[in-house]
């Protein structure tokens, strides 16, 4: 991993521990750079730089607490990130883009890096306790919570996951939380 990026990865963590988010790092933000780097190592054709890049940044609006839309908004503060580091206007123009698909939700990612992230972000959510974590954060009751978590754990596996090994190694976690929920 370069200096820069070792410095944002610095950034993002000093910002979950001011905004009481420490809990989102470590079981979120962590869990798709360990992704990430597993995707990448089976798909060395990626350009690592941009995927790391967008690992950290993809999140900023969740982080900084900004209302407005997830991935624009996100968009717009990886761009200051990434100006106030010296990248390159073409390597901010990518990780834009790949920042800026990363859900799934209307857009779809066209390139590897995309995918990548993608991929990376919604098995975060199969590799650690993120959907306990949500669970005793007390925003939804119960049935809210169910309806949530089915659609996310819908849209993670059957949009967001772009290669079948992925999807393989996580299938028993999405068969069994799937399961869970389901259950009445």
């Amino acid at each position: 991993m370069s200096k820069k990026i070792k410095q944002i990865k610095q950034l993002i963590k000093k910002e979950c521990e001011k905004n009481n988010l420490d809990e989102f790092y470590r079981y979120h933000l962590l869990e798709v750079e360990k992704n990430a780097l597993k995707l990448l190592n089976k798909l060395p054709e990626a350009n690592n730089e941009l995927v790391m890049l967008a690992v950290w940044l993809h999140d900023l609006q969740r982080i900084r607490q900004l209302e407005g839309d997830h991935q624009q908004v996100g968009v717009r503060e990886a761009e200051k990130v990434m100006e106030e580091y010296n990248f390159s206007s073409e390597n901010i123009l990518l990780v834009k883009d790949i920042i800026h698909s990363h859900s799934c939700a209307g857009l779809t990612p066209t390139t590897l890096e995309g995918q990548i992230l993608a991929t990376a972000d919604a098995m975060s959510h199969y590799t650690s306790d993120f959907f306990l974590w949500i669970a005793t954060r007390g925003e939804r009751n119960l049935e809210e919570y169910k309806e949530w978590a089915l659609e996310k754990l819908d849209r993670n596996y059957n949009k967001k996951i772009f290669f079948s090994f992925a999807k393989k190694a996580i299938q028993k976690r999405h068969d069994a939380l799937m399961q869970l929920l389901e259950s009445k």
